[in-house]
């Protein structure tokens, strides 16, 4: 928005554009590329979302889309490793060997977990892998307590990210949904603390696509353009004066 400003107001002055004009021109330029990199380094790498129709609607918006839902209506007994009827495979961590509380299982419409920070009475992570490489995931949860389950995934391709889920949905209930800039292909539940957390899921969804558009453009592509736009105004001011 600042170049273009500029480049409207010294179209006001083009028949008498001095050298200082052109030279505060350049030196905004520069000013401006500063800022646009600035915003590109700053940005998120993943977008989130605590509204379920506002996460499927930015999912359906990219074209190919396909989205799973599990609404867990089939039970499943407790295991270290189960599969989910949308195809996730959920695995708990070792230790302990045995599976407590009902732990990993689903029962009532619920996929029902536990995480234990110390790994004593129950797994310490819980790992979700997806059928198929995934851009998006969200989920109903039910039972999170704050500053304690936190859910953790590379979803730009860089390494991994972690959010805490209560925190993340402002209270113990909620969704909690994530657009990544590139495909995962797995997340883990894991606990913030060394207490022993447990967290019920009511419905979960994925989204897988083809190829997943890049939402923040390279810096090295802004500064091209920028600068390549820059060039092609000042010579255009120029042979005006």
């Amino acid at each position: 928005m600042l170049l273009v400003k500029l480049i409207n107001h010294g179209g006001g002055e083009k028949h008498s554009l001095s050298k200082a004009l052109l030279k505060s021109f350049s030196l905004a330029t520069v000013f401006t590329t500063t800022l646009v990199l600035s915003s590109v380094s700053s940005a998120e790498a993943f977008t989130t979302f605590t509204n379920r129709t506002a996460w499927q609607a930015a999912v359906d918006a990219i074209a190919g889309s396909v989205t799973t839902t599990d609404t867990f209506s089939n039970n499943i007994a407790s295991a270290k490793t189960i599969t989910l009827d949308s195809g996730i495979v959920s695995a708990n961590s070792f230790p302990p060997a045995a599976v407590n509380f009902g732990d990993n299982g689903v029962s009532g419409g619920l996929f029902r977990n536990t995480t234990d920070g110390g790994a004593v009475f129950s797994s310490e992570t819980i790992t979700w892998t997806f059928p198929s490489p995934v851009f998006a995931f969200g989920a109903d949860f039910k039972g999170t307590a704050a500053d304690r389950l936190n859910l953790t995934g590379n979803f730009d391709g860089t390494g991994n990210q972690t959010l805490l889920v209560n925190n993340s949905i402002g209270g113990a209930d909620g969704f909690l949904g994530i657009i990544g800039n590139a495909n995962f292909s797995s997340i883990v539940f894991g606990n913030n603390t060394t207490n022993a957390d447990s967290f019920e899921i009511a419905i979960a969804s994925f989204a897988s696509v083809a190829s997943v558009p890049v939402a923040v453009p390279e810096p090295g592509m802004i500064t091209g353009l920028v600068f390549l736009g820059s060039g092609l105004v000042v010579r255009r001011l120029a042979k005006r004066r």
